[in-house]
């Protein structure tokens, strides 16, 4: 089945033990996350191009928790050999997306997002397989992210992510690559 522009994707049931209510989930709930990995690449066929291999959440029940994706390289490879940095940017900004979404449907919340700004800096040639991971800039402003959900309300949330990879210069993964960006959770419709 083809999908038409302008068509959304149906979302992803939330997650067992949570049922939509807005601020009506007391305790978060656990993602699957491999069925999340499924369901982002359908509805969002780039992301199934990527060569994701893993994603993992250290901590997804609470506002600290961290998303890291693995990443193969060679979907992503440049003319030189390398990660392409347009691939490395989506990916942060994707990445950055899945946190907010996975972070809001841990707490019943069923929101579409979007991002308004993005950054980002290359600091080393990606030459390996790597992992992008995202957090929070400032966990403490999750506590007013919370707030305006509940009455209703857009929210803003600046997300950080870093692009972990092995290099001939190191023994152990060193950052080659991080982004900022600006995520909106939209107010309800109607």
């Amino acid at each position: 089945m083809s999908r038409q522009p302008g068509e959304a994707f149906p979302p992803l049931a939330l997650p067992c033990g949570s049922d939509g209510q807005q601020g009506s989930v007391q305790m978060p709930v656990a993602e699957d996350l491999d069925q999340f990995r499924d369901w982002l690449s359908r509805a969002i066929p780039l992301a199934g191009q990527l060569g994701l291999t893993g994603i993992r959440w250290s901590d997804p029940l609470h506002s600290q928790g961290r998303l890291d994706w693995q990443l193969a390289l060679a979907p992503n490879l440049n003319d030189k050999g390398t990660a392409f940095g347009g691939a490395m940017s989506l990916e942060a900004t994707l990445c950055g997306w899945s946190w907010l979404t996975l972070w809001l449907r841990a707490r019943g919340i069923q929101r579409d997002i979007v991002v308004s700004r993005a950054s980002q800096q290359f600091l080393s040639p990606v030459n390996a397989a790597y992992r992008m991971s995202c957090a929070p800039l400032d966990e403490q402003a999750l506590v007013g992210v919370s707030e305006r959900l509940l009455v209703g309300r857009r929210a803003r949330l600046t997300l950080v992510q870093q692009l972990w990879c092995q290099t001939e210069a190191s023994s152990s993964p060193v950052v080659c690559f991080e982004a900022q960006g600006d995520y909106v959770v939209l107010a309800p419709a109607g």
